[in-house]
C-alpha cells in the first residue's frame, strides 16, 4: 500500500497560521472503492483525529482494494484553540455545506471538502459527543435504496446505529447543512461516527473509533453489491435530545450506555446553594447515548441524548 501526503490550500496563509487541509492518501493498486475519512470538523473533538491516526496505522493490515483519503483534522484553527467553531468567525463549520470558494473561512473549508468528495465514493465523518457511548448517526435519506445500503454499511462498525431526530427538529438546528447530510444529498453513502471525548483525547474512545473505522473501510466494497431482499429499511433507533427546563448545575445519576425507562430520572438540576430545582427525565424508553459533559446548564440546554425506538416505519 502506497502512502502519500497531500495538502489543499484555502488561500494565502502565513506559514505559522496555516488553514490548509492536510492528510494522507493510501492506494492499494487494486480496483475498489475510493473512501474519504475526515475528523475534527468541530475543533474541540480531537478524539476523532486520534481515531483516524490509529486507523491509519492499521490500514495495510486490513485494506486490500481501492484507495483511502484521511484528513484527521479539518478545522485546524479551531483545534488549536480547542473550540468547536471556526475562531473569530464563531461559525459552526458543520452547518455551512456546500460552502463557497470565495466566502468566509468556514465556507472555503466546506467548499474544499465538497470538491474533494467528487472524486470519492463514500464518506465517514468522525466526531465526538462528549460523555457518551460511541455510535453511528445516519442522516435523512430521500432515496430508500441508498438508505438501506448505508444502514448495512454502518452496521459493520459494530456500534449502535441511530437515525437522526425528526427533520422538523434537525433542520431547525441546521443539521441538514452538515457535511454528511450534504454528501447523502449527492447520492453518496455517508455517515457521522460519534465517539466519546470532550476537548482532550479519550485514548480508549480513540482506539474504539479506529476499530469501527477499519470495520467500515473493510466492508466498503459491499456498497457496490446488489442489495438483498428484505432487511431493515431504516435505523431502528432515532436520537432524541433531552433539554433542561431549569438553569443551574446538573448532577447526573445515570451513565451513557444505560438502558432507561420512560420517565426515569437521569439526574437533577440544582441551584448553586444545592437546592433541587428539577429532575431531568427520559421522555421515552431507550439507550442513554450521551450526558452533557458540562455541569452548568441554562434553560433549554441539552442535558442528555437518548436513542429511542423509531415509530411509524418498519423494516
Amino acid at each position: 500500500m502506497r502512502r502519500q501526503p497531500f495538502e489543499i490550500s484555502l488561500g494565502n496563509d502565513d506559514p505559522g497560521l496555516s488553514t490548509a487541509l492536510r492528510g494522507w492518501r493510501f492506494k492499494t493498486g487494486a480496483r475498489g472503492p475510493r473512501l474519504l475519512v475526515t475528523g475534527a470538523v468541530h475543533g474541540d473533538e480531537v478524539t476523532a483525529s486520534a481515531a483516524i491516526w490509529h486507523a491509519a496505522e492499521q490500514l495495510a493490515d486490513w485494506i486490500t482494494t481501492g484507495s483511502i483519503t484521511l484528513i484527521p483534522c479539518v478545522n485546524v484553527l479551531a483545534a488549536r484553540a480547542s473550540q468547536r467553531q471556526v475562531p473569530i468567525e464563531n461559525i459552526d463549520l458543520n452547518r455551512r455545506f456546500p460552502g463557497r470558494p470565495d466566502g468566509l473561512l468556514a465556507d472555503r473549508i466546506a467548499h474544499a471538502l465538497t470538491r474533494l468528495l467528487e472524486t470519492h465514493d463514500a464518506l465517514i465523518d468522525v466526531h465526538t459527543a462528549g460523555w457518551s457511548v460511541p455510535f453511528v448517526l445516519l442522516d435523512h435519506f430521500a432515496d430508500p435504496r441508498l438508505e438501506r445500503r448505508v444502514l448495512r454499511w454502518a452496521a459493520c462498525s459494530a456500534l449502535p446505529v441511530v437515525g437522526e431526530m425528526p427533520a422538523a427538529i434537525s433542520n431547525l438546528q441546521g443539521i441538514d447543512r452538515s457535511w454528511s447530510a450534504w454528501a447523502v444529498r449527492q447520492g453518496k453513502p455517508a455517515v457521522t461516527m460519534e465517539l466519546s471525548g470532550f476537548h482532550g483525547i479519550d485514548h480508549i474512545g480513540a482506539h474504539r473509533g479506529a476499530t469501527a473505522i477499519i470495520n467500515m473501510l473493510s466492508a466498503a466494497p459491499a456498497l457496490r453489491e446488489r442489495l438483498p431482499r428484505g432487511g431493515p429499511a431504516a435505523a431502528p433507533w432515532v436520537r432524541r435530545a433531552v433539554c433542561s427546563d431549569w438553569g443551574g448545575l446538573f448532577e447526573a445519576e445515570r451513565r451513557p450506555g444505560d438502558q432507561v425507562r420512560k420517565g426515569e430520572r437521569i439526574g437533577w438540576v440544582r441551584s448553586l446553594a444545592g437546592e433541587i430545582l428539577g429532575e431531568i427525565k427520559s421522555p421515552e424508553a431507550g439507550l442513554l447515548l450521551e450526558i452533557q459533559p458540562l455541569s452548568a446548564l441554562h434553560v433549554g440546554m441539552r442535558a442528555a441524548t437518548v436513542a429511542v425506538e423509531r415509530k411509524g416505519r418498519k423494516g
